[in-house]
């Protein structure tokens, strides 16, 4: 079950609120929002060449350098203005729903804070009870946060009574936590999945550096020879020529 979940997730970034293209509205399409608001309907008309960012990569969200958010190398506030830029830019509205804790404060951007433009936050529960009163939103956008209680029996019950769910982003890297044998069994085809793929990129490579220290230098005798306040010479470790092996995924 769970190398059919991985199957779905999708590598790349999906963008439900800007579009490389100048747009026009047409004239007779409009579409009534769930909360009383008109969303107009946009035809491409031109192509624009977007502006690059500082070390000259391309900002269309359509190219291969903007599919991934790297940690390393993203600066903050670096795409701000296509989040909030003007509303012909945006090509479907995102109406999220959230399947985590209220009160997780990990998920603070997403319930409280200012999101871009054409998205907005619909509900946020953690059981199909608690988000049912939300289906006449039409939801198709599903947050999965880890602090959602038995995520892996919830997600295909919201599968099944939210059938209008196009795409599930899961805040955490992992997605061991989703998978169960239930979600083979929803009424509906899965969803694109994504992941929070990089967040730990720089603390995981900062502990394996510290673990093959760890036992290069012997850290636990040096750490027991400092509480007896006993400085005796031993002989350590270089890392360095050394072959590293990886056991695990």
């Amino acid at each position: 079950m769970r190398s059919a979940l991985h199957r779905h997730l999708a590598r790349r970034s999906l963008s439900s609120s800007v579009v490389a293209t100048a747009t026009t509205p047409t004239s007779n399409t409009t579409c009534a929002g769930s909360t009383g608001r008109n969303i107009r309907a946009f035809q491409t008309t031109a192509i624009v060449p977007l502006p690059t960012s500082g070390g000259g990569k391309s900002s269309d969200p359509l190219s291969n350098e903007y599919k991934y958010w790297n940690r390393e190398e993203s600066k903050k506030d670096e795409y701000k203005y296509l989040l909030e830029i003007s509303p012909w830019s945006v090509k479907r509205e995102a109406r999220i729903l959230s399947l985590s804790d209220p009160n997780d404060d990990a998920n603070a951007a997403l319930h409280d804070g200012k999101l871009p433009y054409s998205s907005r936050l619909v509900g946020v529960g953690t059981t199909v009870a608690e988000l049912e009163t939300y289906k006449d939103e039409n939801p198709n956008v599903l947050f999965v946060s880890p602090s959602c209680p038995r995520a892996c029996t919830v997600l295909p019950e919201i599968l099944d009574e939210f059938p209008t769910i196009e795409w599930i982003h899961v805040r955490s890297a992992g997605i061991d936590f989703l998978t169960s044998d239930e979600l083979s069994h929803v009424s509906t085809k899965v969803p694109p999945v994504t992941n929070a793929k990089g967040q730990f990129s720089s603390s995981l490579a900062e502990y394996t550096l510290m673990a093959c220290s760890y036992f290069a230098k012997d850290l636990p005798r040096l750490m027991k020879q400092k509480r007896g306040k006993e400085w005796e010479k031993y002989d350590v470790e270089e890392l360095r020529g050394k072959t590293m092996g990886v056991v695990g995924y």
